[in-house]
Protein backbone atom coordinates (compact mmCIF):
# COMPACT_ATOMS: atom_id res chain seq x y z
CA UNK A 1 0.00 0.00 0.00
CA UNK A 2 2.59 2.47 0.79
CA UNK A 3 4.69 1.26 -2.39
CA UNK A 4 1.70 2.52 -4.27
CA UNK A 5 1.06 5.69 -2.47
CA UNK A 6 4.66 6.18 -3.33
CA UNK A 7 4.42 5.54 -6.89
CA UNK A 8 1.29 8.07 -7.14
CA UNK A 9 3.13 10.49 -5.30
CA UNK A 10 6.78 9.54 -8.04
CA UNK A 11 4.02 9.88 -10.63
CA UNK A 12 2.31 13.35 -9.79
CA UNK A 13 5.46 14.78 -9.27
CA UNK A 14 6.85 14.07 -12.63
CA UNK A 15 3.66 15.32 -14.23
CA UNK A 16 3.84 18.54 -12.47
CA UNK A 17 7.68 19.12 -12.82
CA UNK A 18 6.57 18.40 -17.21
CA UNK A 19 3.76 20.80 -16.94
CA UNK A 20 5.85 23.45 -15.33
CA UNK A 21 8.81 23.07 -17.95
CA UNK A 22 5.88 23.61 -20.58
CA UNK A 23 4.67 26.56 -19.06
CA UNK A 24 8.10 27.92 -18.82
CA UNK A 25 9.18 26.93 -22.38
CA UNK A 26 5.94 28.24 -23.64
CA UNK A 27 6.66 31.57 -22.05
CA UNK A 28 10.36 31.60 -23.31
CA UNK A 29 8.79 31.01 -27.26
CA UNK A 30 6.33 33.94 -27.25
CA UNK A 31 8.99 36.31 -25.35
CA UNK A 32 11.53 35.33 -28.10
CA UNK A 33 8.55 35.34 -30.96
CA UNK A 34 7.73 38.98 -29.93
CA UNK A 35 10.92 39.70 -29.72
CA UNK A 36 11.29 38.15 -33.33
CA UNK A 37 8.52 40.14 -34.21
CA UNK A 38 10.13 43.69 -32.97
CA UNK A 39 13.38 43.12 -34.45
CA UNK A 40 11.27 42.46 -38.10
CA UNK A 41 9.73 45.74 -37.56
CA UNK A 42 12.67 48.13 -36.62
CA UNK A 43 14.29 46.64 -39.98
CA UNK A 44 11.38 47.05 -42.36
CA UNK A 45 11.28 50.53 -40.45
CA UNK A 46 15.06 51.01 -41.23
CA UNK A 47 14.56 49.59 -45.21
CA UNK A 48 11.64 52.42 -45.26
CA UNK A 49 13.91 54.71 -44.24
CA UNK A 50 16.85 53.81 -46.26
CA UNK A 51 14.63 53.68 -49.41
CA UNK A 52 13.25 57.09 -48.42
CA UNK A 53 16.79 58.48 -48.16
CA UNK A 54 17.82 56.93 -51.60
CA UNK A 55 14.90 58.47 -52.95
CA UNK A 56 15.65 61.82 -51.33
CA UNK A 57 19.08 61.61 -52.40
CA UNK A 58 18.40 60.83 -56.52
CA UNK A 59 15.83 63.31 -56.23
CA UNK A 60 18.51 66.04 -54.77
CA UNK A 61 21.13 64.42 -57.53
CA UNK A 62 18.69 65.04 -60.40
CA UNK A 63 18.06 68.82 -59.54
CA UNK A 64 21.43 69.72 -59.00
CA UNK A 65 22.02 68.06 -62.49
CA UNK A 66 19.27 70.47 -63.74
CA UNK A 67 20.39 73.34 -61.93
CA UNK A 68 24.41 72.63 -63.24
CA UNK A 69 22.18 72.60 -66.82
CA UNK A 70 20.59 75.56 -66.01
CA UNK A 71 24.23 77.77 -65.16
CA UNK A 72 25.81 75.65 -68.12
CA UNK A 73 22.95 77.14 -70.61
CA UNK A 74 23.00 80.84 -69.30
CA UNK A 75 26.72 80.68 -69.17
CA UNK A 76 26.57 79.74 -72.64
CA UNK A 77 23.68 82.52 -73.44
CA UNK A 78 25.61 85.40 -71.95
CA UNK A 79 29.02 84.19 -73.87
CA UNK A 80 27.30 84.41 -77.24
CA UNK A 81 25.92 87.47 -76.32
CA UNK A 82 29.47 89.20 -75.54
CA UNK A 83 31.08 87.19 -78.41
CA UNK A 84 28.43 89.21 -81.02
CA UNK A 85 28.79 92.66 -78.95
CA UNK A 86 32.31 92.47 -79.00
CA UNK A 87 32.62 91.19 -83.04
CA UNK A 88 30.20 94.41 -84.39
CA UNK A 89 32.56 96.46 -81.94
CA UNK A 90 36.10 95.12 -82.62
CA UNK A 91 36.69 98.93 -84.53
CA UNK A 92 35.90 100.94 -81.16
CA UNK A 93 38.17 99.17 -78.96
CA UNK A 94 41.27 101.17 -79.26
CA UNK A 95 39.09 103.96 -78.12
CA UNK A 96 38.58 102.74 -74.97
CA UNK A 97 34.95 100.90 -75.51
CA UNK A 98 34.89 97.88 -73.21
CA UNK A 99 32.82 94.52 -73.45
CA UNK A 100 32.63 92.49 -70.18
CA UNK A 101 30.37 89.96 -68.60
CA UNK A 102 29.11 90.78 -64.67
CA UNK A 103 26.27 89.20 -62.33
CA UNK A 104 24.64 87.80 -65.51
CA UNK A 105 24.77 90.74 -67.67
CA UNK A 106 26.77 92.22 -70.44
CA UNK A 107 28.16 95.19 -69.82
CA UNK A 108 29.13 97.43 -72.48
CA UNK A 109 31.20 100.98 -71.85
CA UNK A 110 31.42 103.72 -73.86
CA UNK A 111 33.56 106.41 -72.86
CA UNK A 112 32.57 110.27 -73.07
CA UNK A 113 35.01 110.77 -75.55
CA UNK A 114 33.77 107.85 -78.19
CA UNK A 115 29.65 109.21 -78.33
CA UNK A 116 29.94 113.08 -77.16
CA UNK A 117 31.73 116.45 -76.60
CA UNK A 118 32.29 117.30 -73.66
CA UNK A 119 29.39 118.78 -71.98
CA UNK A 120 27.09 117.91 -75.11
CA UNK A 121 24.07 115.66 -74.93
CA UNK A 122 24.57 114.79 -79.16
CA UNK A 123 26.32 111.88 -79.79
CA UNK A 124 29.25 112.31 -82.24
CA UNK A 125 29.55 110.78 -85.79
CA UNK A 126 31.77 108.01 -84.32
CA UNK A 127 29.44 107.25 -81.39
CA UNK A 128 26.74 107.13 -84.01
CA UNK A 129 28.28 104.55 -85.77
CA UNK A 130 29.59 102.66 -82.99
CA UNK A 131 25.81 102.56 -82.08
CA UNK A 132 24.66 101.55 -85.52
CA UNK A 133 26.81 98.63 -84.78
CA UNK A 134 25.77 97.61 -81.42
CA UNK A 135 21.97 98.06 -82.32
CA UNK A 136 22.82 95.45 -85.45
CA UNK A 137 24.02 93.06 -83.05
CA UNK A 138 21.38 93.10 -80.39
CA UNK A 139 18.17 94.28 -82.28
CA UNK A 140 16.98 90.72 -82.33
CA UNK A 141 17.79 89.64 -79.03
CA UNK A 142 14.19 90.16 -77.97
CA UNK A 143 14.07 88.62 -74.48
CA UNK A 144 16.92 90.59 -73.57
CA UNK A 145 16.51 94.11 -71.56
CA UNK A 146 19.00 96.98 -72.55
CA UNK A 147 19.38 99.24 -69.81
CA UNK A 148 21.21 102.57 -71.41
CA UNK A 149 22.94 104.73 -67.84
CA UNK A 150 24.75 107.96 -68.31
CA UNK A 151 27.57 108.69 -65.87
CA UNK A 152 29.48 111.55 -65.05
CA UNK A 153 32.13 113.20 -63.24
CA UNK A 154 31.57 115.33 -60.17
CA UNK A 155 32.71 118.34 -61.67
CA UNK A 156 29.96 120.61 -61.36
CA UNK A 157 28.15 122.13 -64.37
CA UNK A 158 28.36 125.81 -65.40
CA UNK A 159 26.04 127.94 -63.97
CA UNK A 160 25.26 129.71 -67.37
CA UNK A 161 24.04 126.30 -68.81
CA UNK A 162 20.49 126.51 -70.30
CA UNK A 163 20.62 122.92 -71.24
CA UNK A 164 20.52 120.61 -68.00
CA UNK A 165 21.02 121.89 -64.76
CA UNK A 166 23.16 119.71 -63.54
CA UNK A 167 25.06 115.76 -63.83
CA UNK A 168 21.41 113.92 -63.29
CA UNK A 169 19.80 116.20 -66.33
CA UNK A 170 23.12 115.69 -68.50
CA UNK A 171 23.46 112.24 -67.77
CA UNK A 172 19.55 111.76 -68.24
CA UNK A 173 19.78 113.49 -71.84
CA UNK A 174 22.97 111.37 -72.97
CA UNK A 175 21.09 108.31 -71.86
CA UNK A 176 17.89 109.45 -73.65
CA UNK A 177 19.70 110.62 -76.92
CA UNK A 178 21.42 107.09 -77.13
CA UNK A 179 18.44 105.61 -76.60
CA UNK A 180 16.67 107.05 -79.31
CA UNK A 181 19.33 106.32 -81.88
CA UNK A 182 18.93 102.44 -80.72
CA UNK A 183 15.25 102.38 -81.83
CA UNK A 184 15.86 104.27 -84.38
CA UNK A 185 18.61 101.33 -85.84
CA UNK A 186 15.98 99.08 -85.17
CA UNK A 187 15.85 97.94 -81.36
CA UNK A 188 12.61 97.73 -80.49
CA UNK A 189 11.50 100.22 -78.06
CA UNK A 190 10.40 97.96 -75.37
CA UNK A 191 13.31 96.91 -74.88
CA UNK A 192 14.95 99.89 -74.02
CA UNK A 193 15.10 101.84 -70.51
CA UNK A 194 17.31 104.97 -70.32
CA UNK A 195 18.21 105.74 -67.31
CA UNK A 196 20.87 108.86 -65.57
CA UNK A 197 23.45 107.60 -62.62
CA UNK A 198 24.76 111.67 -62.41
CA UNK A 199 27.99 111.58 -60.79
CA UNK A 200 27.37 108.87 -57.98
CA UNK A 201 28.25 105.50 -59.37
CA UNK A 202 32.09 106.16 -60.36
CA UNK A 203 34.58 103.53 -61.55
CA UNK A 204 37.74 105.55 -60.23
CA UNK A 205 37.17 107.43 -56.39
CA UNK A 206 40.04 110.40 -56.99
CA UNK A 207 39.35 113.56 -58.33
CA UNK A 208 42.50 113.18 -60.94
CA UNK A 209 42.01 114.05 -64.28
CA UNK A 210 42.16 110.71 -65.66
CA UNK A 211 40.24 109.33 -62.79
CA UNK A 212 37.19 111.67 -64.00
CA UNK A 213 37.39 111.18 -67.75
CA UNK A 214 37.42 107.45 -66.86
CA UNK A 215 34.10 107.83 -64.83
CA UNK A 216 32.66 110.18 -67.96
CA UNK A 217 30.65 107.24 -69.46
CA UNK A 218 27.74 105.56 -70.72
CA UNK A 219 27.17 101.28 -69.86
CA UNK A 220 24.70 99.67 -71.79
CA UNK A 221 23.80 96.85 -69.98
CA UNK A 222 22.52 93.78 -72.01
CA UNK A 223 20.03 91.53 -69.11
CA UNK A 224 18.76 88.58 -71.15
CA UNK A 225 15.47 86.54 -69.93
CA UNK A 226 17.22 83.55 -68.84
CA UNK A 227 13.85 81.90 -67.80
CA UNK A 228 12.06 82.99 -71.31
CA UNK A 229 14.81 82.09 -73.35
CA UNK A 230 15.07 78.76 -71.23
CA UNK A 231 11.99 78.09 -71.80
CA UNK A 232 11.85 78.65 -75.38
CA UNK A 233 14.56 76.47 -75.38
CA UNK A 234 13.19 73.27 -74.12
CA UNK A 235 10.15 73.66 -75.76
CA UNK A 236 12.04 73.95 -79.51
Amino acid sequence: MKKTRFASSAAALVLGVAVLGSCVSSKKYKELEASKNALEQEKATAQRSLEQANADLRDRDAKLAQYQQQIAQKERILNELRESVNEALAGFKEQGLTVAVREGKVYVTMPEKLLFASGSTKVNPNGQSALGKLANAIKSQRDTEIVIEGHTDDVAVASANVTFKDNWDLSVLRATEITRLLINNGVPPQMVVPAGRGQYTPVAMTRTPEARQSNRRTEIILAPNFDKILKLIQTN
